[in-house]
């Protein structure tokens, strides 16, 4: 559940700022300052959001170890 809502954050964002550029674009700001910005920003979220996947993937994946790693512990007798 919680990583389908980090997606459509996501999608939101992104499409956000490429209509904003967009918009720019069409009132007639400069193409190389506007697309440059807008090109480093969508790298610069994306980026972010990967290695925030990324974290994540790698706190789940410790998590599954540890509780694979301890099967109860207690005496049986």
């Amino acid at each position: 559940m919680y990583r389908s809502l980090k997606v459509v954050r996501s999608i939101i964002v992104n499409l956000g700022i490429i209509g904003l550029a967009v918009y720019s674009l069409m009132l007639g700001a400069a193409p190389t300052v506007v697309g440059t910005l807008a090109l480093l920003t969508l790298a610069g979220y994306n980026g972010l959001e990967m290695s925030d996947y990324a974290a994540l993937v790698q706190a789940y994946n410790e998590i599954q170890s540890e509780d694979s790693g301890s099967d109860g512990g207690g005496d049986a007798g």
